[in-house]
């Protein structure tokens, strides 16, 4: 969504078909538009920012649920809709344009609650991020530098959203390089409300299974995760850590029923202390917090921090100044102290295609 639609709040209709039904119908029906146009289930898959894998997930579901075929494929013509996913566009649509004059009637005292311009004289540079240890130093840097700021830390999910939602300037978030980070890129992208994004490179660290000293399990990787005797932490359904985390259970055909799913933290740091004071033998995190307690490490994958801002005229003087003291020597030099880390990236600003090729390649 743009950033001018955002300034313009707008009443929408979603369907809810029940908790029996499958998460996800007006994302369903947004696909199945996009089938009809296109003729192809990966040109559709591209046009809403889903995977291939993901668009047939979500479609299989949707049609167990109805009892109905949705879409018809041939080698020869490509995709097309079934008569009942037809019908469905066909309802939906004509749902919409019967309710839309009294939906933008209702939106009208949101749009002018929301478009009231705030006093900026004490307005302060909010940033909510995924757990980064050098944000910390990058609040004190912006206070020292007379610059009002405020720091929350959220999963990378969440903070993406807060920015879609105004809540924050600034998100930090970060994905896998190479194919782990794929799907998870384009869940991110897929959030409801997203606007268009300008994204500075931030830091490249490497993350791992963060194990206790000595490693006294004899954990080798993923695969001893399973076993009986061993406490795994977790971290929060929607962080970044455990985006990953389950993209690499799939991956290994891993049995993550075995695990511990009550047992979650929410930082890198507090998975590393649960696990340093013997509350737990494994969890996923981040190599400088392993280095610093002392424990065992095997490396997983290597992922690039991003910080998001807005891609609006008014977003610009931050992002250059964000940008600005990013890439000086003084600051890529905190890198010397972090295993697992580069910061030979921050400061670097990308659109979303540039990003891609950064983590992808392509």
């Amino acid at each position: 969504m743009s950033d001018s639609a955002q300034s313009k709040p707008a009443l929408r209709l979603a369907w809810d078909f029940g908790p029996d039904a499958p998460a996800g119908a007006d994302r369903l029906l947004t696909l199945l538009a996009a089938i009809d146009a296109t003729g192809s289930i990966a040109g559709a898959a591209r046009a809403t920012s889903l995977s291939y894998r993901n668009a047939w997930g979500l479609i299989n579901a949707w049609q167990g649920y109805f009892g109905q075929t949705l879409i018809i494929t041939a080698r020869a013509s490509g995709s097309t809709l079934d008569d009942f996913a037809r019908q469905l566009l066909s309802i939906d649509r004509g749902a919409h344009q019967s309710l839309a004059r009294a939906l933008d009637a209702a939106s009208q005292p949101m749009r002018a609650l929301s478009g009231r311009q705030p006093d900026r004289h004490d307005a302060a540079l909010r940033i909510v991020a995924s757990h980064e240890p050098l944000l910390n130093d990058l609040l004190r840097q912006l206070r020292s530098d007379s610059v009002t700021a405020t720091l929350s830390t959220h999963g990378s999910l969440e903070s993406l959203l807060s920015l879609a939602a105004r809540r924050c300037e600034v998100a930090g978030f970060h994905c896998p390089l190479g194919e782990l980070g794929r799907d998870i890129w384009a869940l991110y992208r897929a959030q409801h409300g997203l606007p268009r994004l300008r994204l500075l490179g931030f830091a490249r660290r490497t993350q791992g299974l963060i194990l206790a000293r000595g490693n006294p399990k004899g954990v080798r990787g993923l695969s001893d995760l399973s076993r009986a005797d061993l406490r795994f932490v977790h971290r929060q359904p929607g962080a970044g850590t455990r985006l990953a985390f389950d993209q690499l259970a799939r991956q290994a055909g891993l049995d993550t029923s075995a695990l511990n799913e009550a047992d979650e933290e929410h930082t890198h740091a507090a998975v590393a202390a649960l696990i340093a004071s013997d509350e737990a033998d494994a969890g996923l995190g981040l190599e400088a917090f392993a280095h610093r307690l002392g424990l065992e490490f095997i490396p997983l994958f290597e992922e690039m921090y991003f910080l998001a801002l807005r891609d609006t005229p008014a977003s610009r003087e931050t992002l250059d100044a964000l940008s600005a003291l990013l890439r000086q020597d003084s600051w890529r030099a905190r890198a010397q102290d972090l295993s697992g880390y580069s910061l030979q990236d921050a400061g670097v600003e990308y659109d979303i295609a540039g990003a891609e090729q950064v983590l992808f390649g392509a």
